[in-house]
């Protein structure tokens, strides 16, 4: 699970940094988290992007969801 945590992480920063680099790989840019966690932006301009942030708790829920379900009947004692 931690290596399938580091692998999402670092293909979705790839992903921003490819698709802010290269502009045919623009629209990409929305299927990586890095794209909506921009806290620098909060900082520069005094307000917090509320649509941005929506997103990453909305994307954040349905993974807990997800993980109760999907778990809900899985036997994890050893």
């Amino acid at each position: 699970m931690v290596g399938a945590t580091i692998a999402f992480g670092a293909v979705g920063f790839a992903l921003n940094f490819v698709a802010l680099a290269w502009s045919k790989a623009a629209p990409l840019r929305f299927l990586s988290p890095f794209h909506y966690y921009t806290p620098g932006d909060a900082l520069a301009h005094g307000a917090v992007p509320w649509l941005s942030a929506g997103v990453l708790v909305a994307v954040g829920l349905a993974g807990v969801a997800a993980a109760f379900g999907l778990l809900a009947r899985r036997d994890l004692a050893p």
